[in-house]
């Protein structure tokens, strides 16, 4: 095993992908390789820019170029090279200047006075390449369009049969992606810091960055797999939950995730824990009035917002107008928040440099104090919500309401499954009417008629975001295929799932009641307490901030990738089949 130091952070790259920003971690190597460059090989990588073969792979001496990431940009060929260690850099042919890549490697002179230049494969150089060179390549802004979010706890080893699924559906998605809960950012990782402790949806507290992966990484190492994909794909990149929290850090912490996925096309921004939510149970016009001026203390700006929301609106095939009280009341639970990410959007623009970007509003998961079924968006809510951001001009392209879909289970509202499907329809017409497209988080819980339910009510308009039923997807071929590793991954997880019932958390107790009832030993991967814990084992760190476990879920032999590649095309195909009903 090939170890490198990054800061305090030591690993190896190509066992433990989607951590480092760049593809390149050894130049002298890199330099090496350079050397066998020949002006065949070049003449080569420049045919296969016009071959219309994407699968052509010119070769020479262990050093691959992909077809699919050719491109000309100002009369220079451009394409990207592996190398037999694992490395990725750009290569530059033809070129009378460069202005694109930054930090070139070195040169190899050829043929009428021409050099093949390499560059490193870094994000900085990653994101000029899909963006100015290559633009069929690399992750877009999409606006409202349907799509899956499709969360990659495994990076390298789920791509391939998301990509060939997305394919071969002709549906779009967000293969990279991953929560504030799931990454680190980088200078945790290199600055050797305690991962923190954040609070995950129906489950409790958890640690940072259980995938082990960064924001960072996440990006570079899901555009180059683009990169070498023979395909061009519709698809975005979901920097996801990017929390704004309670307490002194708040949005400044946003903003330091919002840094470090500066080069994402899309961004979830939650503010579930900032919303007061006890104020749509205030019903007296005192209290409202409150709100109101608490909130809003110039009186003519109140006077606004107040005219602005009291016209006639429609919800639906109705027609609804809100008073002083309920305005109050709207007023008090959101404006905290929607101030939050007004915030928030200009320091995106001041990072995208006018680059196209799709945001979304998540209300939908809600703080440990609040039941779920407590807080189900109401059409009047959404209508309101949508209306404000019309009126302060954001840029926000999907919403995420609370539908009262919770991880760990099917719908189970006590309306009713028939009531749920009429609920939808309404926040679907009235997110249609605004340009604004529903999101579904927690997807991945819902059983196929769940998701019907989602496709009808919404005839396929939806963004769903799926995520952990990837890493149980990747925990029963592990079993079957890997089982050692399995074993060992099944004890580690019942042993955090004690400690955490041992600290007297709710969904750790329930879950281990489960396991004794059912007197298993060693139960499969979709067992409930494997299903909902499996993920701390991953991202484990020693003392000295390094990976214990994370490479050995990297280096696992060709039937089980096969198998892997083979069963997520599958999986992800029928997830869209129920939302998008493919043809």
């Amino acid at each position: 095993m090939s170890e490198y130091t990054f800061g305090k952070l030591t690993i190896d790259p190509v066992k433990n992908p989607g951590v480092i920003d760049t593809g390149t971690w050894d130049v002298e190597a890199i330099k090496r390789w350079a050397k066998q460059i020949t002006p065949e090989f070049c003449a080569q990588i420049r045919d296969s820019a016009s071959s219309g073969d994407p699968e052509a792979a010119p070769s020479c001496g262990g050093m691959v170029s992909f077809a699919s990431s050719t491109a000309v940009h100002d009369g220079a060929v451009y394409s990207l090279l592996a190398f037999p260690d694992g490395q990725k850099a750009f290569i530059q042919l033809y070129a009378q200047r460069n202005e694109q890549l930054a930090g070139p490697i070195c040169s190899c002179e050829q043929p009428e006075g021409k050099q093949a230049v390499l560059f490193p494969a870094d994000a900085g150089n990653i994101h000029q390449f899909v963006r100015r060179i290559h633009k069929r390549k690399g992750p877009k802004a999409l606006g409202p369009i349907p799509r899956l979010g499709i969360g990659v706890r495994h990076t390298t080893t789920l791509w391939p049969g998301i990509w060939n699924a997305m394919y071969k559906g002709d549906f779009s998605g967000n293969p990279i992606q991953n929560s504030v809960r799931e990454l680190h950012l980088l200078d945790t990782l290199t600055e050797g810091i305690p991962s923190r402790t954040n609070h995950l949806f129906s489950v409790g507290p958890v640690k940072e960055g259980h995938t082990g992966s960064t924001f960072e990484g996440l990006w570079t190492e899901g555009v180059l797999h683009d990169l070498q994909h023979p395909r061009t794909l519709r698809y975005g990149a979901d920097a996801d939950h990017l929390q704004v929290k309670r307490g002194s850090e708040g949005i400044d912490r946003t903003k330091q995730f919002i840094q470090a996925s500066r080069y994402y096309s899309f961004y979830t921004l939650d503010v579930s824990d900032i919303l007061e939510y006890h104020a749509l149970n205030t019903f007296g016009s005192g209290a409202s009035a409150e709100y109101l001026e608490r909130c809003i203390p110039n009186e003519r700006e109140r006077s606004e917002v107040l005219w602005y929301h009291r016209q006639k609106k429609s919800l639906g095939k109705q027609y609804v107008s809100m008073d002083e009280a309920m305005i109050g009341r709207m007023v008090g639970k959101y404006w905290h928040a929607l101030q939050a990410i007004e915030d928030l959007c200009l320091y995106i623009d001041s990072l995208k440099d006018g680059e196209p970007y799709d945001l979304e509003l998540s209300v939908d998961e809600n703080p440990s104090f609040v039941r779920t079924f407590d807080t189900i968006t109401t059409p009047q809510e959404l209508l309101f919500l949508l209306d404000e951001i019309d009126r302060r001009m954001l840029p926000v392209t999907h919403v995420a309401p609370n539908f009262g879909v919770e991880k760990c289970t099917d719908y189970r509202g006590d309306d009713g499954k028939g009531m749920f499907e009429k609920r939808l329809e309404v926040l679907h017409r009235i997110s249609s009417e605004k340009h604004v497209m529903l999101d579904c988080h927690s997807g991945d819980d819902l059983s196929r008629d769940t998701r019907q339910i989602f496709r009808r009510a919404t005839r396929g308009n939806i963004h769903f975001k799926i995520s952990p039923s990837l890493q149980t997807l990747y925990g029963k071929v592990l079993s079957e295929v890997e089982p050692e590793l399995f074993a060992f991954w099944w004890k580690d997880t019942l042993e955090y799932v004690k400690s955490c019932a041992a600290e007297g958390y709710a969904t750790a107790r329930y879950a281990l009641s489960l396991l004794e009832r059912s007197g298993d030993t060693h139960s499969g991967a979709d067992h409930f307490f494997f299903k909902e814990f499996c993920f701390a084992t991953l991202g484990k760190r020693d003392e000295q901030g390094n990976y214990i476990y994370r490479d050995r879920f990297y280096d696992l032999s060709g039937d089980f990738y096969e198998e892997m590649e083979r069963r997520t095309e599958g999986f992800i195909l029928e997830a869209a089949e129920d939302l998008f009903h493919l043809q």
